[in-house]
């Protein structure tokens, strides 16, 4: 009997190292990946930096615990400053018996620095429900012409007016085609997340997105809104994120 408890031990504690071992070899193939990546793009690399994660409100951050900003990646991109870094936080649930189960939510984030500060404005998903449920319950996104869109995406905005100038018929059009990213105006940057770790290929995409979300802005609401006129302004040179 001994000898069979000693067994399990063993196997438990060889299952265990490597489970460790794998992890770590996984997360070491993915720091080089990125050191790799950001020296081929003249950018910044640091494994991690978790004062990033309490910068920005709204989904994913200020959630749960444990925050986590891994494989950050700065500088510029067609001269405008951004960063993208993975994102995890964790939540906890008890079950009946008092046992806790801890779960960690991943994320990948980009976000580009704005010529200006803009009010709040976030464009997500439509979720399982759809908008006709969520707005039963409250939860009243701001509705446009296009019902194609509508039934596509979330729309919410401090100022219902600002949310109608920036998402125009163009920028609608532009993120049926493409809008794979929920992303949010907040202050002078423009954050874009979705679930799971992002690759390299992904990063650029999705910085490619944000770059076309930003030109797809009118003039007139850069004036209006931060008092500047980005056609007239030269892009910053250097990154303004840690």
């Amino acid at each position: 009997m001994q000898g069979s408890t000693l067994l399990i031990v063993l196997l438990a504690v060889l299952v265990g190292g490597g489970l460790f071992y794998f992890n770590y070899y996984r997360a070491k193939k993915r720091r080089e990946l990125f050191a790799g990546f950001a020296a081929q793009q003249g950018w910044s690399y640091v494994p991690t930096n978790d004062s990033l994660a309490g910068q920005w409100g709204g989904t994913p951050f200020q959630t749960g615990d444990n925050w986590r900003v891994k494989n950050v990646l700065s500088g510029p991109f067609n001269g405008r400053p951004m960063v993208a870094f993975d994102y995890s936080y964790d939540t906890h649930t008890t079950d009946g018996k008092g046992r806790r189960q801890t779960t960690t939510h991943r994320y990948g984030v980009v976000v580009m620095q704005l010529p200006g500060a803009l009010p709040h404005l976030e464009v997500t998903h439509e979720g399982i429900f759809g908008g006709a449920v969520a707005n039963a319950f409250g939860f009243r996104d701001i509705q446009f012409e296009s019902e194609q869109f509508n039934r596509a995406f979330r729309v919410k905005a401090d100022d219902e007016r600002f949310g109608h100038a920036v998402v125009t018929p163009r920028m609608m059009e532009l993120l049926l085609a493409r809008g794979e990213i929920g992303w949010r105006v907040e202050g002078n940057s423009l954050v874009g997340w979705d679930k799971g770790n992002q690759d390299p290929a992904e990063v650029m995409n999705r910085l490619a997105l944000l770059q076309q979300v930003l030109e797809n802005v009118p003039p007139y609401v850069w004036r209006d809104y931060a008092g500047v006129d980005p056609r007239a302004q030269q892009p910053p040179s250097g990154p303004r994120y840690p």
